[in-house]
């Protein structure tokens, strides 16, 4: 018993906190990296594409000169745009430029940060989306790293946040990815260390930032239900995210004219047939490192599925929903390593935590029982 308690007291010696705090230098480091390269100039981050002529125009006139990506660019993008009016208070102006506005709009927090509530001129929206990608990054790397000391992994684990590949790729194009799963990851971190509440408002902050991310609101709920047996809790972890996105979503109706709605969502189809006409393009001019990643992930899935249901842990049950939005997902998403990765990014870390918590925990229970 001795030598357990040591070594859960040597793993713990680093706390979350300094693990956040190592994860954004980390980043601000690989960001620098970045921006050294292209004369300091955060427009590099917004992802503006060369063929996306009416956002390109909109950048140009608020920054002058922008850098542009290859064909139609990145999420930055559309960031952009509602960073700048937050609270759509001018749509004709600004979200009259955006693809879908409805779908775009409903995901507020990360530019709502980014534009400083709206106080902020272009340029400083710019860095916005820059600057709040790299706190976030440290905020859910502190979450994972809670969570991995509950699960008797060394705190080190939490940098499996800032290392997985799809929150990088979001990094890289001013997605509100990080932001969300930041959010997500806090919230199990919190109801883990039973701050209910806390943990119901970062949901609601997932939720604005990325709307998919009420999956992790009903698998905590799910959660709560059945493992805690605490009915009144599961049902203000849905609901309150919920009601908080409907809320959104009313007023987006009353400030933008759109035929869009649901109809807007174009990433969501027949179960696996997105990721077996992927296949096909694969095989027929896609690349190998596509092909590789797209089979990981989907036997990922499948793995992760089979060890969050024979377990009790909260850190498995709340991203459990994101294997089956896997394989609703399209092919636009599937053919892509850079897509997939991102649109199922919280599982990926939470994958790592649960494997290296049965390893780490495995020869410690034996230890424990033979003395």
């Amino acid at each position: 018993m001795t030598g357990s308690t040591t070594e859960t007291t040597r793993r713990n010696a680093v706390t979350p906190l300094v693990i956040s705090l190592v994860a954004v230098v980390l980043a601000c480091l690989y960001v620098s990296s970045e921006l050294s390269r292209v004369d300091w100039d955060a427009t590099h981050f917004a992802a503006f594409g060369e063929d996306a002529t009416e956002i390109r125009a909109y950048a140009e006139e608020r920054l002058g000169e922008v850098i542009v990506r290859g064909e139609l660019g990145h999420d930055g993008r559309f960031f952009f745009v509602q960073g700048n009016d937050p609270w759509v208070l001018e749509p004709e102006v600004n979200a009259v430029v955006l693809d879908r506005p409805l779908y775009r709009s409903q995901r507020m927090f990360y530019p709502l940060l980014a534009g400083g509530l709206g106080l902020f001129s272009a340029k400083g929206v710019v860095w916005g989306l820059l600057v709040v990608n790299v706190i976030a990054m440290g905020l859910g790397t502190w979450a994972v790293a809670v969570l991995a000391v509950e699960m008797g992994l060394s705190s080190w684990w939490g940098l499996a946040f800032l290392l997985n590949i799809g929150l990088v790729s979001e990094l890289n194009i001013g997605g509100a990815g990080i932001v969300a799963a930041a959010a997500a990851f806090g919230a199990v971190a919190l109801f883990s260390k039973d701050r209910f509440w806390w943990g119901v408002g970062f949901l609601v902050v997932a939720a604005l930032s990325r709307e998919v991310m009420l999956l992790v609101a009903a698998g905590s709920a799910w959660w709560w239900w059945r493992i805690r047996g605490e009915r009144t809790r599961a049902l203000w972890t849905v609901l309150v995210p919920t009601a908080a996105v409907a809320l959104w979503a009313l007023y987006l109706r009353l400030r933008i004219s759109s035929d869009g709605g649901a109809g807007e969502i174009q990433e969501i189809g027949l179960p696996f047939v997105g990721f077996f006409q992927a296949l096909t393009n694969y095989w027929i001019g896609g690349g190998v490192e596509d092909l590789v990643v797209g089979v990981g992930l989907m036997v990922l899935l499948f793995v992760f599925v089979r060890r969050v249901v024979v377990s009790d842990e909260l850190v498995g049950w709340a991203f459990l929903p994101f294997a089956v939005l896997g394989i609703l997902l399209t092919e636009q998403v599937w053919r892509n390593y850079f897509d997939i990765t991102r649109a199922i990014a919280p599982v990926i870390t939470s994958f790592v935590l649960l494997v290296f918590a049965d390893r780490a925990n495995r020869p410690r229970s034996k230890a424990v029982l033979s003395g």
